[in-house]
């Protein structure tokens, strides 16, 4: 093995470490916000699901990706399981303001228009999308980031 590949594999070790502990502290941030423990374990793999890289995110995809045996636990989270969403919010925003205190930062609104095949998608209509370049069958969403050197938070 090179110094090189030395060098590569001790970052990329470090990288994996920081962010192992970046997320368990946003997991923590929001464990009280949870009435049962099933409900903060499935939310915890929901979140590292869609972080990763896969074509389709959706219940089923993620559930494959994650082992499950099929959506029904992600779909529970998603529509049924109790949990204080304000709550979630509020701690996130807390811990992202921890986080970047002290650095200048920069709000960036950012406007993605996805094509839609049907109007039955929620804010699905005609209309402009620069990312497509043209009139069509859009829905449009709109995310504001706080931005610095090297940090990118989606705030909303």
């Amino acid at each position: 093995m090179t110094t090189y590949q030395d060098a590569v594999a001790v970052e990329a070790t470090i990288a994996e470490r920081a962010w192992g502990e970046a997320f368990g502290r946003a997991m923590r941030a929001v464990a009280g916000c949870f009435a049962r423990r099933e409900a903060r374990a499935t939310a915890a793999e929901l979140v590292a699901g869609l972080l990763l890289e896969v074509d389709t995110r959706n219940c089923w995809t993620l559930a494959q990706v994650l082992g499950h045996p099929g959506p029904h636990r992600l779909q529970h989270l998603l529509s049924r399981a109790r949990f204080d969403h304000e709550r979630a919010r509020q701690e996130i925003a807390c811990l992202v303001i921890d986080e970047l205190a002290g650095q200048s930062v920069v709000l960036v609104a950012d406007e993605t228009g996805d094509a839609k095949s049907s109007t039955d998608c929620v804010g699905a209509g005609r209309q402009y999308s620069g990312a497509i370049g043209g009139v069509g069958l859009r829905q449009v969403a709109v995310h504001l980031a706080a931005v610095t050197a090297t940090t990118k938070v989606i705030i909303d």
